[in-house]
């Protein structure tokens, strides 16, 4: 059998995760990487960072049982690749959770337009929804 909670013990947890993010004098950051994703966040990454997004600060905003984050500005890409994955970290450095990746159409809880970045270029977080 599953758990079952309420919108209101949920949106509890998700304040839980934006406070956790807003946790620091920085804001939190977004680091998007290409390849397999790890099977745990204390996992460090097997391949390099293609971009990092920083987040506002607060980190998102919470409504109707979303937590919807929100970037500050576009990142600079650092390495050329696919977009696949993110990790998301807070104002400490410390890790919060990894998320998958897809452009509009796929089902990535991080949406990227495109998922094929080319070192140089910016890189844009179209929308990152954690439930």
């Amino acid at each position: 059998m599953t758990v079952a909670i309420t919108q209101e013990h949920n949106e509890a947890r998700l304040a839980g995760t934006l406070a956790f993010l807003d946790a620091g004098t920085n804001p939190a950051r977004m680091r998007i990487y290409g390849g397999t994703r790890p099977d745990f966040p204390s996992i460090t990454p097997s391949s390099g960072m293609l971009v990092e997004i920083t987040l506002t600060k607060p980190a998102g905003t919470i409504a109707n049982g979303l937590l919807t984050l929100t970037q500050q500005e576009d990142g600079l890409v650092a390495a050329t690749g696919i977009a696949t994955w993110a990790r998301l970290v807070n104002g400490n450095d410390v890790t919060a959770c990894d998320l998958d990746c897809s452009d509009n159409n796929g089902t990535g809880e991080v949406k990227l337009l495109p998922t094929q970045l080319y070192a140089g270029g910016d890189a844009r977080m179209v929308s990152a929804i954690l439930g």
